[in-house]
C-alpha cells in the first residue's frame, strides 16, 4: 500500500473518504484533526497507514480526546485547546470552542479513544487507498 500509488488520484480520495472534513490541508478542510500540510516530512509511510488504520493507537499532541463533565451536569468531549488560570477549552467535532472556567468543572478525563473512527479506509477500494497514502506521503 506504500508504494505504487498516484498522489494528484489521491488528493481527490482525500475528499471522497471524508479526511478533508476534519483535516486540513493548506486553506482547505476541518480543524477538528491535525493539519496536514507537511505531514510526509514529519511522518513515514508506516506512521501515516497506523494513524489511518489504527486511530486510537497515538494521539498528534495538542488532539488528544477529552471529555468534561461541568457541575451542572452537560457533557462536552473533543481536544483540549487550552487550560490555564481561567479554566478550561475544548474543541468539540464540529470546531466549535467551549470555555469552561475551572469551578465550573466537576470532572475532567483523557479518553482512550479518538474522534477519527476506525474502518475510514473501507470506504475506499485498495487502489485509492493506495493513492490516497501517496498523496498524504507527497505533502512536504
Amino acid at each position: 500500500l506504500l508504494t505504487g500509488g498516484y498522489a494528484e488520484r489521491g488528493r481527490e480520495w482525500f475528499t471522497t473518504a471524508t479526511c478533508a472534513g476534519c483535516h486540513r490541508i493548506g486553506e482547505r478542510g476541518g480543524v477538528i484533526g491535525p493539519d496536514l500540510t507537511k505531514i510526509g516530512a514529519i511522518r513515514s509511510g508506516g506512521d501515516l497507514l497506523e494513524s489511518i488504520l489504527y486511530p486510537s493507537s497515538s494521539f498528534a499532541q495538542g488532539y488528544e480526546p477529552y471529555s468534561l463533565r461541568r457541575r451542572d451536569g452537560e457533557e462536552l468531549s473533543g481536544s483540549l485547546v487550552a487550560q490555564g488560570p481561567e479554566g478550561v477549552s475544548l474543541r468539540d467535532g464540529t470546531g466549535l470552542i467551549h470555555r469552561t472556567r475551572h469551578d465550573d468543572i466537576a470532572a475532567l478525563d483523557r479518553q482512550q479513544l479518538s474522534a477519527m473512527p476506525e474502518g475510514l479506509e473501507q470506504l475506499l477500494t485498495r487502489e485509492q487507498f493506495r493513492d490516497l497514502l501517496a498523496y498524504l506521503q507527497s505533502l512536504k
